[in-house]
């Protein structure tokens, strides 16, 4: 079939080979519109396969090595989203980053190069029905990401960037192991060496697999994509990492990258839904409501906007983490949750990287509003979106799994949690947005796309907030696929 050639075999060749271009030619003008030709592409193919997926219809190919069902294609599409916003942000941003750290601005290629094939990993690891793969490509993010996090060469972005690769490459091993634990087991009970590989065949035989053993397994494999994820208590790459890295890297760290953990974990959850017991379910609640409290509470101490938002990050991948442990209800909210996460979460680190660009600084800031309006208000939309006001989309991913609860002590401990986190992000940005107007010196050429591009991305969560209906059925597609 011409749609699972193109997408299992072009779109990933097309991918390499413009990683491969960008970082041959470096930087100049005619690769500024290659790639913004090959990303387009992504993003209208991403499209095509989401609304497939609409559709009821999954995708197969190589004997089920590679399979694209409603998890799967709500995924890319959140990632090209992002991959096209970062990309056109980025034009503007990273001439100024280059010019501010003193580095060679033909060598931005490189950067280019980089990101490109992040996205390809990202993209790889959405098709893959192989849980070994799926483990590969993972780690793959990883080391493709940490040249991006320490780009600027300074010190600590150099730091950041080792602790993030460490601790990641470390923790997802335990992933491995979990995942190799699971594999073993299948292929001793059933004596057939690839029915332990593929997710769809593990679905089949995890019911015969020994209780203990299982959730031994279960607990490796979330512990080992919760670092990856950010979930507490294995986050303590993240605020470093995203607070030093360039803002497009900021958002693509905090919004995909840390969603390929939380996505890892959500297909693990399919797979072990059918012996989904109290153990388990008990795993997810806790680990999720300490990242909700750690990471919101975190926040109240930060001056740094990025640095906030960062925790911000841990407190939603435990919102994720909470609601997927509520299995089937809560499990399509937490999908639609990485979703509007994603989006929003890069909307407001490019705001942040805005404010960057034009005063120089990202903290000790005021009266924004009176400097750039649009930015301001920009700001104020976009915690408040994010932070699950109505009417964006937001709004049912964070407060529909209390539907799926059902216990009021659950329910009361999530709303404060939530509530902390509402205060402490809404109260430091408007104290940036209100407020007098700043003797600052500022950037009197102001690019419009730099404003543009995470203005967008809050107007799609809004019109899905008003017409939220297609992404519901998506996201509840995710465990019938």
């Amino acid at each position: 079939m011409l749609v699972e050639y193109v997408t299992i075999i072009i779109v990933p060749l097309v991918m390499a080979i413009t990683s491969i271009i960008s970082y041959l030619v470096g930087y100049r003008r005619s690769l500024k519109i290659a790639l913004m030709i090959v990303y387009g592409f992504m993003l209208g193919w991403a499209i095509l396969l989401t609304s497939l997926s609409y559709l009821g219809i999954t995708l197969s190919a190589f004997g089920m090595e590679f399979r694209i069902d409603a998890l799967s294609s709500i995924f890319i599409l959140t990632s090209m989203i992002v991959a096209v916003s970062c990309l056109i942000y980025s034009y503007h941003y990273m001439e100024y980053y280059v010019s501010k750290h003193e580095l060679n601005l033909k060598r931005l290629g490189l950067y280019y190069s980089l990101l490109t094939i992040t996205f390809l990993t990202v993209y790889l690891m959405a098709i893959s029905n192989n849980a070994f793969i799926l483990w590969v490509v993972v780690e793959a993010t990883t080391l493709t990401t940490a040249f991006l996090v320490g780009y600027g060469r300074y010190e600590r972005a150099l730091e950041a960037s080792w602790k993030y690769l460490l601790l990641c490459v470390v923790g997802l091993t335990t992933a491995l192991y979990g995942t190799s634990l699971i594999y073993s087991y299948i292929f001793d009970i059933t004596g057939n060496p690839y029915f332990g590989i593929l997710f769809t065949d593990i679905t089949k035989y995890v019911g015969r697999i020994e209780p203990m053993t299982l959730t031994l397994a279960a607990i490796m494999i979330l512990m080992g994509y919760g670092v990856k994820a950010g979930l507490v208590p294995l986050h303590w790459w993240l605020p470093d990492a995203h607070s030093e890295a360039p803002s497009p890297v900021s958002a693509l760290l905090s919004s995909i990258i840390i969603g390929c953990g939380s996505y890892a974990i959500l297909r693990w959850v399919t797979v072990l839904s059918p012996v989904f017991n109290g153990v388990m379910r008990s795993i997810l609640t806790v680990i999720g409501l300490a990242s909700i409290f750690i990471g919101f509470i975190s926040m109240i101490l930060q001056d740094d906007l990025k640095r906030m938002l960062a925790y911000s990050s841990i407190g939603n991948m435990g919102i994720i983490s909470l609601a997927s442990a509520y299995f089937p209800i809560g499990f399509a909210l937490a999908v639609m949750h990485l979703f509007n996460h994603s989006i929003l979460k890069a909307s407001a680190f490019l705001l942040v990287g805005d404010l960057e660009y034009k005063y120089g600084r990202r903290s000790g800031l005021h009266g924004v509003i009176s400097d750039t309006p649009i930015l301001g208000l920009g700001l104020l939309a976009g915690v408040l979106a994010l932070e699950g006001t109505p009417p964006f989309s937001a709004f049912y991913s964070i407060f529909g799994p209390l539907t799926a609860m059902k216990n009021p002590s659950m329910m009361a401990i999530y709303l404060i949690g939530v509530f902390i986190g509402f205060i402490a992000i809404t109260h430091r940005f408007i104290e940036t947005a209100w407020g007098s107007k700043m003797n600052l010196p500022i950037r009197k050429n102001y690019p419009r796309s730099m404003l543009a591009i995470p203005i967008i991305l809050i107007l799609i969560t809004l019109i899905l907030g008003l017409y939220p209906s297609p992404l519901l059925k998506i996201c509840g597609g995710g465990f019938a696929g």
